[in-house]
């Protein structure tokens, strides 16, 4: 297995020796198989491990084992411990969701506050197999089918090549100790009642049931790059973008083939599910003023068009405060902030999702919030001030990511629009004395 570890993540570009890389351990079979093999490649790693408090002294005893591990082999270690359970309360989601959420933001936070390259993860095969399998119950589209990636962003996969039974023979063939979780057998949740129930009797009709989706599902990937050229396309022939609001054309939506197909991958954008999708389809020659919601977004039928628009509900007022003292700040955007003095050798990012900052002129606390209307500043390079929702407009924004555009305030001065353009007014010059470096995520916070 360690031959064909490295021969997958050589193909899919993931790890190596050029990076240091944050394993997310858990302490059970499938994530303690990944440590050794990362650790014995001789790969810079850190492990994280979270600790939900979910199975009293079992959560404990799985820390103190992923915790032992680690420092006796001298690797950094990380750990945190969650209140899922009143997390999950709070927010009205699922004790899964709660701690999918949780452990993806804390992860995101370690990373980025000790530079490490990215975040790996112990998902393996029949993993995705389940994930394709959950999606297709759930009317995902297309991309769902597609299951879970090599890479996505900061997270690496690099256990997708192997099933469950591999690892499981793996470990054993070299006495690798890890820590059951009896939770992994109950029937609870969704995805375990596709693992127990659903998987074993469909192999029971293709034995490789679960190489034959992972096969069916890198198709998929290839068909759906191909489809989001297409949607560009027939997004730029039927829709149109203007302050909160699209519009779709329904009689350009109509002349296009397949413009049903189309109406869904652009509506489930906004969170629209493939049965609302359809719910429209069937009444674009309907009334005008019928209207259909997803989570975030209200569609209107109209005379010739459909509008989408964010529901006021879903237009966050939160406001997050950032301290001089901060190193990396997780939600609602991911950012690194780093500290240096201004001297020859410095040569600015031009990536755009970097903000290199006169830090002599900012006013802490910083504010991060979403744009509002009336928001402007005054955009680097330009003398004049423009509004937040006109710069937006120039720069061709689609709504979806104008919805979830967050702006960092300086006193009540944008200093910068995150991910996009910083302010003239707090532009390095050569007065500057020290800098404030701002490494943010190369697009809008996630939906």
């Amino acid at each position: 297995m360690l031959r064909h570890f490295h021969e997958y993540c050589a193909a899919h570009g993931l790890l190596g020796n050029n990076g240091k890389w944050l394993l997310a351990v858990s302490g059970g079979v499938d994530s303690m198989t990944l440590a050794h093999l990362c650790y014995h490649s001789g790969w810079k790693i850190g492990i994280a491990h979270c600790n939900f408090s979910l199975r009293g002294n079992d959560s404990d005893g799985d820390e103190q084992f992923v915790k032992q591990w680690a420092q006796e082999r001298a690797i950094p270690f990380f750990s945190i411990r969650f209140d899922t359970k009143h997390y999950a309360a709070a927010h009205g989601v699922s004790t899964q969701m709660a701690a999918r959420t949780l452990r993806y933001e804390w992860f995101e936070e370690v990373r980025a506050a000790q530079h490490f390259s990215g975040i790996v993860t112990a998902h393996h095969a029949d993993d995705n197999a389940e994930t394709v399998l959950l999606n297709l119950t759930r009317s995902t589209g297309l991309k769902g089918l597609c299951g879970m990636q090599p890479v996505s962003g900061y997270i690496a996969r690099p256990l997708l090549f192997a099933t469950r039974k591999e690892i499981a023979a793996y470990a054993a063939a070299n006495h690798i100790t890890y820590r059951e979780d009896a939770s992994n057998a109950a029937t609870g949740y969704a995805r375990n009642r596709i693992r127990h129930n659903v998987l074993p009797e469909l192999q029971k009709i293709n034995p490789s049931l679960t190489e034959s989706l992972q096969q069916t599902a890198s198709h998929l990937s290839i068909a759906c790059r191909v489809i989001e050229g297409e949607r560009a396309k027939v997004i730029e022939k039927c829709c149109l973008f203007s302050n909160d609001e699209m519009r779709i054309s329904i009689a350009a939506l109509k002349a296009v083939p397949q413009g049903g197909f189309w109406l869904f991958e652009i509506l489930q954008q906004y969170h629209f599910s493939g049965t609302v999708a359809q719910e429209v389809a069937n009444a674009l020659d309907a009334q005008t003023g019928k209207r259909f919601y997803s989570p975030t977004h209200v569609l209107i039928k109209d005379r010739d068009a459909l509008i989408v628009t964010l529901l006021p509900e879903a237009k966050q007022r939160e406001e997050f405060f950032i301290t001089k003292d901060c190193k990396a700040f997780s939600a609602p955007v991911a950012m690194r902030f780093e500290w240096r003095q201004n001297d020859t050798n410095f040569v600015p990012s031009r990536e755009k999702h970097v903000a290199n900052l006169a830090a002599g002129k900012l006013k802490f606390p910083l504010t991060l919030r979403l744009w509002r209307d009336g928001d402007t500043f005054r955009p680097f390079g330009m003398k004049g001030m423009k509004k937040v929702s006109d710069f937006l407009i120039d720069e061709k924004t689609p709504l979806h990511e104008k919805a979830r555009q967050y702006v960092l305030l300086s006193g009540n001065d944008i200093a910068w629009v995150v991910g996009r353009r910083i302010d003239e007014r707090y532009k390095i010059t050569n007065d500057t004395k020290e800098i404030l470096i701002i490494t943010g995520e190369r697009c809008t916070a996630s939906p």
